[in-house]
């Protein structure tokens, strides 16, 4: 995952130009895990001397539904387990929440200025939690590379701060729901920009932190009603 998200970053320090701020949580930040008495760190999740998963330690997942990677002739992508199901919603994720495109309530904005363009690269989602169950979530996203890209933005920003990554952590919550056959975290927005304590929800029906493993839906409000925009699998690391 570490070579997965170098190689995203350092396509698009040569290819790409885009405006990033810290959130409300402090920006990126590195966990320091403390794993549970006769267990230790794996570099993935805590372990047993029998190098089984406590569940109660740290562990993290992630999931994506595609990255762009030079190959030395020019970028391949490859393909992740994350579905985009609703286009207008995703595009209101990447608009308040990240701030990243659509930024002016007037004037003209096209090429990497457009949520448009977002919305055909790279969009990845992770979540990590730890004994006390106090979840930290992650998205980071990025248009497809070109040499040709463009940005043209003119008129009143009304964006706000973009968050790219957008790392929350602070009034996060976690929950079991579906009779505990699953769970659900919950995160609200940054205060700095559109997405302002608006619901992010990830829900998945049935599994478990002790799971390598489990399908999961992303939720954000869309003309003010939960809506679903994304689908797909979560991986552990």
């Amino acid at each position: 995952m570490k070579k997965l998200i170098a190689s995203i970053l350092a396509i698009y320090s040569a290819l790409v130009m885009t405006g990033c701020g810290k959130n409300n949580d402090g920006g990126n930040t590195t966990t320091n895990v403390v794993c549970p008495t006769g267990t230790a760190w794996n570099g993935s999740v805590c372990v047993n001397g029998s190098g089984v998963a406590v569940p109660n330690g740290n562990v993290q997942y992630y999931d994506y539904n595609r990255y762009f990677q030079s190959n030395g002739w020019g970028v391949s992508t490859a393909n992740g387990d994350m579905t985009i199901v609703n286009q207008a919603a995703f595009k209101t994720f990447l608009k308040e929440a990240m701030a990243v495109c659509d930024r002016n309530i007037w004037g003209v904005q096209a090429g990497l200025a457009s949520c448009d363009e977002w919305a055909a690269g790279s969009f990845m989602v992770s979540f990590s939690t730890n004994s006390s169950l106090k979840p930290s979530v992650r998205f980071e996203a990025y248009p497809a590379p070109s040499y040709f890209n463009w940005f043209v933005n003119f008129g009143i920003d009304a964006g706000g701060v973009a968050f790219n990554p957008l790392v929350l952590s602070s009034n996060n919550t976690f929950s079991l729901i579906n009779n505990s056959k699953g769970f659900e975290i919950r995160a609200q927005g940054s205060y700095w920009n559109g997405g302002g304590l608006r619901l992010i929800q990830i829900q998945v029906l049935q599994g478990t932190l002790n799971d390598g493993y489990f399908t999961y839906d992303l939720y954000y409000p869309h003309n003010n009603v939960a809506t679903k925009f994304a689908t797909g699998k979560f991986k552990r690391y």
